[in-house]
């Protein structure tokens, strides 16, 4: 026989477990994981410069690649900024408050020492700050960069057709 007491009391210990548990889980703390945005190419952070999705447009490896992706100045003034790969320099000036996109002001690189699908290494330079960066090249193959790729450059999807004049 059971004492009057006890099934009140395992009834006041499940509540209070219930309780417990509900009060614990409560304040947990939630883990919201951090992402990176979305981007074909690659972001950085210079001094008062932010490098957003920037990629080279190259038909292939030792042809002249195509620089896109935006630059944007926080700062009030306008800023210089020093873009270098293994061959060349472009530098641009970006006025204070104000982004510029590689899509509307075109820069060339002459020669790009990757194949498309690589990352060439390439160094941004704002300022006394700069930071190495492996930036993505990418082909025609792709329809959005196709109209990017540089003039002359030959087609990713053109076949090349040989004819004799002899025959």
């Amino acid at each position: 026989m059971r004492k009057p007491g006890t099934v009140l009391r395992h009834l006041i210990a499940v509540l209070a477990a219930l309780a417990m548990a509900f009060t614990l889980s409560s304040c947990a703390e939630t883990d919201v994981e951090e992402t990176d945005p979305v981007a074909n190419g690659v972001n950085a952070d210079i001094g008062p410069m932010q490098v957003r999705s920037l990629l080279i447009v190259a038909a292939a490896e030792g042809q002249p690649g195509r620089l896109l992706g935006t630059l944007s100045n926080t700062a009030d003034e306008p800023t210089e900024v020093i873009i270098t790969d293994a061959n060349s320099e472009v530098t641009v000036t970006v006025d204070g408050g104000t982004d510029y996109g590689f899509d509307t002001n075109v820069h060339q690189l002459p020669t790009v020492t990757e194949p498309p699908g690589s990352r060439v290494p390439v160094t941004v330079t704002v300022g006394s700050e700069s930071a190495e960066l492996l930036v993505p090249v990418f082909d025609g193959t792709l329809e959005p960069y196709r109209q990017y790729l540089p003039p002359g450059a030959p087609s990713p999807n053109a076949s090349e057709t040989a004819s004799d004049p002899a025959s």
